[in-house]
């Protein structure tokens, strides 16, 4: 098992948002978290990520109990997320962007190219708008752009709040192929 959640429980103040769930999450395994606005699905993965406090239960990640590790060290050991409304640094280039997802990892130019190529694969209007500002791009790219960043850190397990919030329907498609494209074993 990759990542699972045992009965936790995650409050704001005195208010408790996330009341005693459990999930077991696969290698190779696509999950989604369905539930109106307000049921805890941004706190859960705001949780797994390491920007919400466990109150009680626990993040198990790779067999380690990661509950009180800080977001950044869950990030360098392979979690990543592509936030809810997307995120992106808008004053900063699409490719500046990208670059912020290797912010933490110690990689040589040539790693960072190679990983660029990729998500250009995936996303070739990225690349066609790499010195474009964020903030100018389409919500659809805006989208693109967020995952992207999130796959620079080479992440064993992409956290995904709201892909498709705000999206054409065809854009919706579109985002839900590379989802399913970017599980596929290498």
């Amino acid at each position: 098992m990759r990542l699972e959640i045992k009965d936790l429980h995650v409050h704001y103040g005195k208010i408790e948002a996330i009341k005693g769930i459990s999930v077991v999450v696969n290698e190779g395994e696509i999950v989604t978290l369905i539930g109106a606005n307000g049921a805890g699905k941004t706190t859960t993965l705001k949780t797994i990520s390491g920007l919400r406090p466990v109150s009680s239960g626990s993040v198990i990640f790779d067999g380690e109990d990661i509950s009180k590790l800080p977001a950044h060290d869950r990030v360098r050991r392979g979690i990543s997320q592509a936030p809810e409304g997307r995120g992106i640094f808008p004053g900063m280039t699409v490719l500046e962007n990208l670059e912020m997802g290797k912010y933490h990892l110690k990689m040589k130019s040539s790693e960072i190219n190679e990983d660029l190529e990729k998500i250009y694969s995936l996303f070739p209007r990225l690349k066609e708008r790499a010195t474009q500002a964020g903030g100018t791009l389409s919500g659809g790219e805006q989208q693109m752009l967020a995952i992207g960043r999130a796959l620079m850190a080479r992440p064993k397990v992409l956290l995904l709040d709201e892909p498709s919030m705000g999206l054409a329907p065809q854009m919706i498609a579109n985002i839900f192929r590379i989802i399913t494209e970017i599980n596929k074993p290498m």
